[in-house]
């Protein structure tokens, strides 16, 4: 079973091959002068940080590839190390736990043997002895000789015993079967299954194949064109392709590290950003001269993208809770030239009496768990509790009643989410209208892209899913005031 997502890694690996074969080449120079490998040191120090500081690993990579200063090649193989060990790591540590204990033991040993076990199990052209030698490496560099003894013990253990781990069947026992198939909680899993049934749950977890190192932006149109920007692409030797779905405004970019290290980012030309991140504005719907609240603002890619729908004729009201973030929003608005973005500190859920019916448009963005971009961000699957859940569906409750009361009747309100757990979507929804008859459903088929109108589960509501339709598993709700 562990063997079957290695064939989603191997391009990256034939990327990487170069760096690997000069890492091979120089080995024996390495093992005799006891240097580490770089760029497994850079992957370790941010593994420690996201599983015992509490850092995001989107933030901790992002930190580290711009102070290390790694070539694109070496950074590719950094992130897909930690991508791919965070992904992975449920079922790594059940498979080390077969041959060790990992409980009390050294921060800096617990993420060494998750990162040589990832690569041991799931990458095909990593050496197994090169993989122990660099661990042992690590070890000595962060802790001491008797425990570079025994990773280097552990490590080979698992090289000797990869093939004949027995993992429990799907027939058996459902709930750990595919925890450890696609590496999920088991809370999770039990949840979904009661949620959606075991074939849907499964599809839930699937990985989205292919989409390895694929980085999506929009184009923003007020600057540069499609055709133009591509070009610009191409000079600097970047693989893309167009967006899926939102074809004329989304480039798929390949293997191109940290791409807002980018001149043509700086200039504003491209923002990073997902189809369904571009596709909740669709449904909007934002018209030239209007008022739009965008309640739960940061980083601010939807609200600019408002602002070039709309040619910049109109007010977007900016919101977001903390101050760092609405500086966030304000460099983006000033990067991309969204001169009608108004960034502004406000928490969604206390109530702004002057603005109560004049809202055109109210955008909730809502605070969520985060499940539907699991396949980007796979430290949510170790981060979120099913104790913290309850709060989360309480907020989200209020920030839709407080900001429902700015939309004037006639206007639209869309509630939107980044995850696939109906209490968050499907049911904040129903007790929504419950308590407000005066909002209705709103259908948005018309609005959707070919591709997606098979994914609207009653008008008015779409659920996206990751592996069906190989963007972020966005919910998206439309809204609209009677009276």
């Amino acid at each position: 079973m562990g063997r079957k997502r290695a064939v989603d890694y191997r391009r990256c690996c034939c990327i990487v091959g170069d760096s690997i074969k000069a890492f091979m080449k120089n080995c024996g120079a390495n093992v005799m002068d006891n240097k580490v490998d770089v760029a497994r040191d850079v992957a370790l120090q941010i593994l420690k940080e996201v599983n015992h500081d509490g850092k995001y690993a989107n933030i901790s990579l992002k930190h580290h590839l711009r102070r290390a200063k790694l070539s694109n090649r070496d950074a590719v193989f950094v992130t897909q190390l930690v991508y791919g060990t965070l992904e992975r790591q449920i079922t790594i540590d059940w498979i080390l736990s077969k041959f060790c204990s990992l409980k009390r033991a050294n921060p800096w040993v617990v993420n060494i043997l998750r990162m040589g076990c990832y690569q041991i199990m799931y990458m095909d052209r990593v050496p197994d002895f090169a993989v122990c030698d660099e661990a042992v490496k690590l070890c000595k560099k962060y802790c001491n000789k008797t425990l570079a003894g025994f990773v280097n013990g552990v490590l080979r253990n698992v090289v000797r015993h990869k093939h004949d781990i027995s993992f429990p069947s799907k027939e058996n026992d459902p709930v750990l079967s595919l925890s450890l198939t696609y590496s999920y909680p088991s809370w999770l899993v039990r949840k979904w299954i009661s949620d959606y049934g075991v074939t849907v749950a499964e599809g839930l977890m699937m990985p989205v194949e292919g989409d390895q190192n694929c980085v999506t932006v929009r184009i923003n149109k007020n600057k540069i064109t499609k055709d133009e920007l591509k070009e610009q692409f191409a000079l600097q030797g970047i693989q893309f392709e167009d967006g899926l779905y939102m074809k004329d405004e989304s480039l798929r970019l390949r293997f191109v590290g940290d791409i807002e290290t980018n001149p043509l980012y700086a200039e504003g030309f491209f923002t990073v950003q997902g189809e369904s991140s571009m596709l909740v504005v669709r449904v909007l719907e934002p018209q030239k001269n209007e008022l739009i609240i965008d309640a739960c603002s940061a980083p601010g890619g939807k609200a600019t993208y408002m602002a070039e729908l709309m040619g910049n004729e109109g007010r977007i009201l900016a919101w977001d809770v903390h101050p760092q973030r609405v500086e966030l929003i304000m460099l983006n608005a000033t990067r991309l030239g969204a001169t009608i973005v108004e960034p502004m500190i406000q928490d969604a859920a206390e109530f702004r009496a002057g603005l109560e019916g004049q809202a055109d448009r109210v955008l909730i963005d809502a605070p969520c768990s985060g499940w539907g971009v699991i396949y980007k961000k796979p430290d949510i699957k170790n981060r979120i509790r099913p104790e913290g859940l309850h709060e989360l569906y309480a907020l989200q409750g209020r920030i839709i009643s407080t900001c429902s009361r700015y939309v004037k009747p006639g206007g639209v309100l869309v509630y939107s989410t980044c995850t696939m757990n109906v209490d968050e979507n499907q049911r904040v929804i129903e007790r929504f209208l419950q308590s407000n008859p005066h909002f209705t459903l709103d259908d948005f088929t018309h609005l959707l892209p070919e591709g997606l109108k098979n994914s609207v589960i009653r008008p008015g509501m779409i659920q996206l899913i990751p592996s069906r339709d190989r963007i972020d598993g966005f919910f998206i709700a439309r809204l609209k005031r009677m009276g």
